[in-house]
């Protein structure tokens, strides 16, 4: 705990919020880094700026304050980063260490790397792995000189070294392959080559200054299968494939110099000694994003201890109590933190959701009002359209499920479960071909449980009115053949540490699975999300599609080796009498 230390400090600047146990003139330092990073971004056209998931900036002062801050590492005797980025569906956190960050600039690359993939996420419906990664890379190492920005460098020497001492991979595999693989040195030069590939379609006068790497990606986000739209865009693969050798293997890579966006004065950063609890309960909600529980509740308590009015310490109690599946405990506490503030979206969405599974609270009306208040609140939280657009599917005004549930694609175009949202919508609207269409697009993309869930719509539509192909699976993923699959409702889940058991109804009969660990995956229309899923609470009457071996022994089913969780919307085939409601 920091409770023997000076108050934190907020600093806010146009378009970020940090929170430091440091100098606050480190702190709008940071704050300035990050507003011209954003700005690098901002003289693109059209380009989304800010995720629904506010980003919080913590900057730690020194080791001491990190430690506490990431117990994981600490527990697992891992090296401390200078800087780290976690995303998350409420809300985003960057953590930097002032006094690493202060002596070298580079530490700034992985929080600089992670916020890209936040920016790419919200512009662009899907992207390639090594093009998702090389972007983050390329621009991850953008630094800030005076009033110069170098955009290019390589984030350290020894990459280069060995990027021109290894042997590549041709185009044809190495754009359908998956950048994490097992094997630690593969994916560090899977990391490397991506750099080096983005680099060249960017900044290479043959690929025309980064020209046609923005056809290739207008291509990718038209729907253009991704080898189809490089050759399109960017060239043959044997062609640009030459190019590409010769560029990597200069001495020295280009770096495209500017000037840097205009510095705002850090003078005019609005700061305030944080009020008592209020610290403890902004680092509650940090640890819920890593699932550490026991931080999370000392943090909370005394967030509750110090400030017992605070909206934020509320909330994050209610978190806690109902990731332990103490739900009714849960409600009261969101219920107390919307009653603090009314404006606390996020608070009053888990409210609505919570109230929704407890018998003696379920109202669908006001839940329906309640949830068009969260909008209200705030306009781009894409969960709460998700909801919004089942409730009207279950009503059966599928027309305006439809557009909401695209409303939530345009907030968050990287979730595929929301356009497998559509598919079902678009099935239910006698439109097996648009349905057809949109699962495609997401099987063909996406693996695992998404994959499945997608073709699981894929196949409800009769093959005569699907007017495509069948999706390919997806390249460079690969499938287990011994592995079995099974799919129910799941009865009953047991947790003991890391020991875990799910029991499904298989058409009527009870087949139990085991493993260690929790090799799970989920439907992004599953409200919980990342943030506080877990397979030992809230999953009893889901439907589950579980992956699994043969048993130690016949006391049980089978070793389980995945699962996707998905929610209580089941695909109904459009001969299933859709045809009555298909004007609505």
């Amino acid at each position: 705990m920091f409770a023997d230390e000076k108050p934190w400090i907020e600093v806010k600047s146009p378009h970020f919020r940090l929170i430091t146990n440091g100098e606050q003139s480190d702190g709008r330092h940071v704050l300035q880094h990050f507003e011209l990073m954003r700005a690098v971004f901002a003289a693109q056209p059209g380009f989304k700026l800010d995720a629904s998931a506010p980003l919080l900036i913590i900057a730690a002062r020194d080791e001491r304050a990190m430690k506490k801050l990431l117990p994981g590492y600490v527990a697992h005797s891992m090296p401390l980063p200078g800087g780290l980025y976690k995303h998350g569906w409420e809300r985003e956190y960057a953590l930097v260490r002032l006094d690493v960050i202060k002596i070298d600039p580079e530490t700034y690359h992985s929080v600089y790397h992670e916020y890209v993939h936040s920016l790419l996420h919200i512009n662009f419906q899907w992207l390639p792995d090594w093009l998702d990664e090389g972007l983050a890379e390329f621009y991850g190492s953008t630094g800030f000189t005076g009033d110069k920005i170098d955009v290019g460098a390589p984030p350290a020497d020894f990459k280069i070294r060995i990027l021109k001492g290894m042997t590549l991979i041709p185009f044809n595999d190495f754009l359908a392959s998956r950048m994490y693989t097992r094997n630690l040195s593969q994916t560090f030069e899977s990391y490397v080559q991506a750099w080096a590939l983005t680099h060249f379609l960017t900044l290479s006068p043959a690929m025309d200054s980064g020209q046609r790497l923005g056809k290739f990606l207008q291509l990718l986000d038209q729907g253009t299968p991704q080898k189809k739209a490089f050759q399109s865009a960017i060239g043959p693969f044997d062609d640009v494939q030459k190019e590409y050798e010769r560029y990597i293997h200069k001495l020295t890579f280009p770096i495209r110099e500017g000037p840097a966006p205009p510095k705002l004065d850090e003078k005019d950063f609005r700061t305030r000694i944080l009020e008592p609890g209020e610290t403890e309960a902004e680092l509650a909600t940090w640890f819920i994003r890593w699932h550490e529980w026991e931080p999370m509740r000392q943090y909370t308590a005394t967030a509750l201890q110090k400030g017992p009015k605070l909206s934020l310490a509320h909330e994050a109690n209610g978190f806690l109590l109902f990731n332990e599946g103490h739900d009714q405990d849960a409600l009261r506490e969101f219920s107390t933190a919307v009653g603090l503030d009314n404006k606390n979206y996020v608070a009053l969405f888990a409210k609505v959701m919570v109230s929704q599974s407890s018998p003696s609270s379920n109202d669908p009306q006001t839940a329906y009002d309640q949830l068009n208040q969260v909008v209200d609140l705030k306009p781009d939280f894409a969960p709460a359209y998700i909801e919004l657009a089942k409730i009207n599917l279950s009503k059966g005004d599928h027309r305006i499920a439809l557009a909401i549930s695209r409303k939530a694609e345009q907030i968050e175009p990287f979730r595929s479960g929301y356009r497998v949202l559509s598919a079902k919508i678009l099935l239910r609207m006698n439109r097996p071909k648009d349905a057809a269409a949109e699962a495609a697009y997401v099987a063909e993309r996406w693996g695992g449980p998404d994959r499945e869930e997608a073709m699981e719509v894929w196949n409800s539509v009769p093959a005569g009115d699907r007017h495509l192909q069948e999706p390919s699976e997806v390249e460079g993923a690969k499938v287990d053949t011994t592995w079995q699959n099974v799919e129910g409702t799941v009865k009953d889940v047991g947790c003991n540490g890391m020991d875990f058991a799910v029991t499904l109804d298989v058409k009527g009969h009870a087949q139990t699975f085991k493993t260690k660990g929790f090799p799970v995956g989920f439907s992004d229309t599953l409200w919980v999300g990342r943030d506080h899923f877990t397979p030992c609470f809230h999953v009893q009457g889901l439907r589950a599609v579980l992956k699994y071996k043969p048993p130690k022994d016949n006391s049980y089913e089978g070793d389980l080796v995945g699962a996707g969780f998905r929610d209580g919307l089941p695909v109904q085939p459009v001969n299933a009498g859709v045809q009555a409601n298909s004007g609505q």
